[in-house]
């Protein structure tokens, strides 16, 4: 997937905790809404980062066939043309940044989760993992490129049997006897002697960093000191992702559930004991190997810290907004618990989108590939506030 897709299993979580979330925005066009109170406008980040983002971001805008066109917000339509004239524009106003950006945008609060413009931020990152080119004892779970016998159906091809406003996208199977059926799950595959053993695999890694590369939908696996190889999202076998988060509860307590004590719960367990519970989300993820930065779904290379994944039913890719958010202090580099929230406002490029990413009240923020990134991703669930910026007419 793109980074942003499968990756985040702390979203059903907070939707366990959530008994009052608003209902599902019914149209495109009641995604957001010119905001009666604009923010004050902060970038915790430095600024080089996000013109070094903008100016790579408008390239690769001007080709990508995933942006809308016209860009929605809310009742609100611009041409893709005039909104990268816009951050063209904003190109020129370096040293008055901020200032500029407040005369020449307008503000539009999100639909958000519970009332408008608040939304639930979770984190992802890129994982880097140690591996091997063969099957071994440590690195018995292979990471497969996309099997030759997947289909992928585009539905948008076959509207006329879908009502308006269904948020179906694709379909992935496999065709038997010339019927289109679902593909194999992900106990099916990484079963003893499973339908893909003979297919060649990109690499092999350790079954629990395996699962959560497939959550992250990128990552780089390290074979020695010399030799490592990238590897990203292509394509998954069309299952729901499940969070197995909710089925860990008599181990951790949902209030410290976290990416890192997930982990290590499994680490404890046998190798049965993990695929039993790591089998819970049928989903699984196929890859690529990349020769460059891994791209987000709109086709941006990731940005640290500024790439953002929302529903791309509901949100246009290659927007920028506004995110006021908290981010989390550790005392420690390996601390699973978080010393304080500090408050990080900045601006961010929706870029992302992924599977467990539903809904005007969502956000994914891509932290980095770091150790840090790693451990703030990991425990990522706040509450912020979204705002999309909209040049003026």
């Amino acid at each position: 997937m793109y980074l942003g897709s499968m990756k985040i299993f702390l979203i059903s979580l907070m939707i366990i905790l959530a008994s009052c979330a608003r209902a599902p925005i019914p149209e495109r066009n009641q995604n957001s809404r010119l905001t009666s109170s604009p923010p004050a406008l902060i970038d915790g980040l430095d600024k080089e980062s996000f013109f070094s983002t903008l100016k790579s971001h408008i390239a690769v805008m001007k080709t990508s066939g995933i942006v809308h066109d016209p860009m929605q917000f809310g009742e609100r339509k611009i041409s893709k043309a005039d909104y990268i004239a816009a951050l063209e524009s904003l190109l020129l106003h370096e040293e008055d940044w901020l200032m500029w950006i407040n005369n020449h945008f307008d503000f539009y609060e999100v639909y958000g989760k519970e009332d408008w413009s608040e939304v639930l931020v979770t984190g992802y990152y890129e994982p880097r993992v140690k591996g091997s080119k063969i099957n071994t004892a440590e690195y018995s779970q292979a990471l497969y490129s996309t099997p030759a016998d997947l289909v992928t159906i585009d539905l948008k091809n076959f509207a006329y049997k879908f009502p308006k406003g269904s948020k179906l996208n694709v379909i992935q199977g496999r065709m038997v006897n010339q019927t289109l059926m679902p593909y194999y799950s992900r106990g099916d595959i990484d079963q003893l002697n499973g339908p893909l053993q003979n297919n060649p695999a990109l690499a092999w890694v350790e079954p629990v960093d395996a699962f959560f590369i497939q959550i992250q939908g990128s990552g780089t696996i390290v074979f020695n000191e010399t030799e490592e190889i990238r590897v990203g999202y292509d394509n998954q076998n069309g299952h729901s992702y499940t969070p197995i988060g909710k089925f860990l509860t008599e181990h951790i307590p949902l209030k410290e559930m976290s990416m890192q004590k997930i982990r290590a719960h499994l680490k404890t367990l046998s190798l049965p004991e993990q695929q039993k519970i790591m089998n819970k989300n049928g989903s699984y993820v196929f890859f690529k190997k990349l020769d460059g930065p891994a791209l987000t779904y709109g086709g941006m290379a990731v940005s640290d810290g500024r790439t953002i994944a929302t529903d791309s039913h509901l949100y246009s890719k290659g927007a920028i907004a506004f995110l006021d958010i908290e981010e989390p202090v550790f005392e420690t580099g390996d601390s699973h618990d978080v010393l304080l929230w500090e408050k990080k406002p900045r601006l961010v490029f929706d870029q992302d989108t992924g599977g467990a990413i539903k809904g005007g009240g969502r956000v994914d923020l891509f932290f980095g590939s770091d150790e840090l990134s790693a451990q703030k991703a990991g425990v990522m669930k706040q509450m912020g506030k979204l705002y999309y910026l909209v040049p003026k007419n």
